[in-house]
């Protein structure tokens, strides 16, 4: 461990971006996890009869929210002459695989960024040498990052097409024509309630970003690496061979 705390590595790329790699995972599989949503819809049931029609009304609530594992039961009014009762309407939105997914690799990138960030702190030595050896801090961390973009890539993807699925499984008007006890003419429904996206949507787009802040993190851990440093030291010697000598100059003969 260092004797003293460099927290100048903070202003240089590879701090910097650590930093924003952990803001950013927090920030996406917060939205994955804290989202709730809910929807409603009206119905409506009108019995047959002569002289006076008493209209029966109830609202059906539909509630989700993470991890979307099963399905959720909704309470549909089911009424006939004699009187009327409550069922439970199951609504399928089993996305769980695809969400843990995402959120699994969000909360590994976290944990990842804030151990290097860490070691580039407390634990990084003071006098650095250039990297020779291909198992060194730089390699690694080169090799690792080329992993998690890869996998962000995945997992956005994987997230996508599970709020797509969601969004489809919770659409208010999709439910409505799909339910028996929303046609007539006895029964009607309209829209309540529709539920609001937005948070799993930004998680969606925080996916796809820290796909390229870790790959353009790589750009600069490439600098770091002997490879890099090994492709320039040639580059270097073979401009140097190509330097013209420079010839002395012969004194200029007495008169």
């Amino acid at each position: 461990m260092r004797a003293n705390a460099n927290y100048e590595v903070i202003k240089e790329p590879r701090g910097f971006i650590k930093c924003l790699e952990i803001c950013l995972a927090i920030f996406a599989f917060s939205c994955a996890t804290g989202f709730r949503g809910k929807f409603s819809f009206h119905q409506s049931y009108t019995p047959p009869g002569n002289g006076t029609v008493i209209t029966q009304s109830h609202t059906a609530n539909g509630a989700f929210k993470y991890p979307f594992d099963g399905a959720i039961s909704v309470k549909v009014f089911v009424a006939n002459q004699t009187g009327h009762t409550y069922i439970d309407y199951p609504i399928d939105i089993d996305q769980r695989s695809s969400t843990e997914f995402y959120v699994v690799i969000g909360v590994f990138c976290f944990l990842y960024s804030l151990g290097v960030l860490a070691y580039y702190i407390w634990f990084e030595p003071e006098n650095k040498t250039a990297p020779t050896s291909h198992l060194n801090p730089p390699v690694i961390d080169f090799v690792v990052g080329a992993f998690w973009a890869f996998f962000w890539f995945v997992s956005a993807c994987a997230q996508a097409a599970a709020v797509g699925n969601i969004k489809d499984s919770t659409n208010v008007k999709d439910i409505i024509s799909g339910l028996d006890y929303c046609k007539g003419p006895l029964y009607s429904c309209s829209v309540g309630k529709s539920a609001k996206y937005a948070t799993l949507t930004v998680s969606i787009l925080l996916g796809f970003l820290n796909v390229f802040v870790w790959a353009g993190n790589m750009w600069f851990l490439w600098k770091e690496t002997p490879w890099h440093k090994g492709n320039r030291a040639p580059q270097a010697a073979t401009v140097q061979q190509q330097q013209p000598q420079h010839q002395s100059v012969p004194p200029a003969a007495a008169i």
